[in-house]
């Protein structure tokens, strides 16, 4: 019996020594014939060493061990893998790999761990006689031209090109069903998943979801699974017309479950014709854009029912601008949050479904913000310094909810910068009206005339005066005078109609009205009781 012929191949010279050391390769009738230090070295090995199993990092410079396996698969070539790799990381990778390789050894490699691998490698190989290898060489070629051939034509069939149907009647034979529905299933991107691969990690996570759905899809039977992009496509032929909600929740569940992926699909519009899948699949793509609206990770059937924005929603929107910079300007944050839901819930019904009108309704209002308080020279940049110009940055939120909490982030940052320009304003203007009763005291002050000096209708300035004195305008102007004609009363011989002259009063009697209410006494008697307190 001829030895089994074995390549290694790792980036790491140190790690070929040390597996070549490891164990005692012949007594297992193991014969190493080659190494290689990258993935086209290995490429070019496997050509001319024809080996019989090969033991591989999965991650090397050239081609990955994914590339390598997935060239081996498609040849037809009985050759096995093993893989070695420090991607520890992946609870899932091993599964994925294991859909086509015989082990997934995590690096340091000890030697039970090779030896027992090694094992069910020959064992594996020795089982398979010449004949039945040759067979499964020969049944894996019709097998993939079949799979290729098919996929292609659904690829076609799903763009439009309706003349592929009979084409594929042939290829995959006539189901007897009354529909036919496509399906669309699409990973989520969003913080923290796939943003971050590097790209060895997402072939990793893309053949493993490959291999999930076309195991679910084929164990049931009358499906077929093929590519659109990144998207996976799968087309279902039925009688019942629940038969794909039921099968796509089932995939969905097993994707979370066994890949801990966050996928979205969305379920077409059920066909009797298979030529007009193509407005299947095109119902399937709008079922799959609500996932903006309704939450990712989900699966979504499409409906043909549309709420429409409403009559009163671009009205409506406007009037709740107007209370937001109102509510802003007055600083009561405790009104933000609930009139935000409100305007979100607005915009929502005013997209109709649509993501770019609602990143462009959510963009309009910030802007509008910024057009109201230009004078107040503050930008609602949702953080602080960020380059990232505002409408990319709403377009990037992955969902309706993100996008809301993108507005809130706006709003929030704009009552900060507005409290600290306003109350700084308000300080000025409040130190600008005191200094001015100070001095025009003795004149005719009205609470419109001194509104009018800083730009204020009289029923503001009424409420902005006392929100920052505690007392109303005018018993503060009164406050003034009668500490100013208290003032004159003890310090100078004027008579009591003198002092009411001076402090804005023309009456006489009314002066001392004012003053006995502040001070307990009419002016003479207040003058006298002072007086005598000082001869004691």
């Amino acid at each position: 019996m001829r030895p089994i012929r074995v390549l290694l191949a790792d980036d790491e010279p140190i790690i070929i020594r040390g597996l070549k050391k490891l164990i005692a390769w012949d007594s297992l009738g193991l014969n190493i014939v080659g190494e290689a230090r990258d993935g086209k070295e290995l490429k070019q090995l496997i050509d001319s060493s024809d080996p019989d199993l090969i033991i591989s990092d999965i991650s090397m410079p050239g081609f990955t061990g994914i590339d390598i396996i997935r060239d081996i698969q498609e040849s037809g070539r009985p050759i096995k893998v093993v893989f070695i790799s420090a991607y520890q990381e992946f609870e899932y990778a091993r599964q994925a790999i294991q859909y086509g390789a015989l082990d997934y050894l995590v690096k340091p490699v000890n030697t039970s761990q090779l030896e027992q691998v090694l094992s069910k490698a020959v064992a594996t190989i020795r089982e398979e006689s010449e004949g039945e290898r040759n067979k499964l060489m020969l049944n894996h070629y019709e097998q993939k031209n079949r799979s290729v051939t098919i996929e292609e034509l659904l690829e076609q069939l799903t763009d439009g090109n309706r003349s592929r149907a009979a084409q594929f009647i042939r290829m995959a034979g006539r189901a007897d069903t009354e529909f036919v529905t496509v399906c669309v299933a699409e990973m989520d991107e969003y913080d923290g998943q796939s943003f971050h691969w590097e790209e060895c990690e997402r072939k990793l996570v893309a053949f493993a979801l490959s291999n999930i759905i076309k195991e679910t899809v084929e164990a049931r039977g009358k499906g077929f699974v093929f590519r659109k992009g990144e998207r996976f496509g799968i087309l279902l032929q039925h009688n019942a017309p629940g038969e794909p909600l039921q099968l796509m929740q089932d995939l969905h569940g097993k994707i979370n479950a066994f890949l801990k992926l966050q996928v979205s699909v969305g379920i077409g519009r059920s066909e009797h014709d298979i030529g007009h899948i193509d407005e299947s699949y095109a119902t399937a793509l709008k079922a799959l854009t609500r996932r903006y609206f309704a939450g990712l990770n989900q699966v979504y059937v499409f409906s043909a029912e549309s709420q429409g924005p409403g009559e009163c929603a671009q009205e409506c929107l406007k009037v709740l601008q107007e209370q937001l910079n109102e509510t802003l300007k007055s600083l009561d944050t405790d009104r933000l949050p609930p009139l935000l839901q409100r305007i979100l819930e607005t915009v929502k019904q005013q997209a109709e479904g649509s993501r770019g009108k609602a990143v462009s309704s959510v963009y309009n209002v910030i802007l509008q913000l910024e057009q109201e308080f230009a004078d107040y020279g503050i930008e609602a940049r949702i953080q602080d310094g960020s380059p990232q110009p505002l409408l990319e940055m709403l377009h990037e939120a992955p969902t309706f909810e993100r996008l809301g909490f993108e507005l809130e982030q706006a709003v929030n940052r704009m009552a900060e910068l507005l409290a600290g320009k306003i109350k700084g304003r308000e300080n000025a203007q409040l130190s600008q009206v005191k200094a001015h009763v100070e001095q025009y005291y003795a004149d005719n002050i009205t609470l419109e005339s001194v509104s009018a000096r800083v730009y204020m209708n009289p029923y503001y300035f009424s409420s902005f005066f006392k929100k920052h004195t505690g007392q109303n305008f005018k018993n503060y102007v009164t406050e003034v005078r009668m500490r100013h004609a208290l003032r004159l009363l003890l310090e100078s011989d004027l008579m009591v109609y003198e002092i009411a002259d001076r402090v804005g009063y023309n009456n006489a009697r009314h002066f001392s009205d004012m003053f006995k209410r502040k001070f307990g006494k009419l002016p003479q008697e207040y003058k006298q009781s002072y007086r005598n307190s000082w001869r004691k």
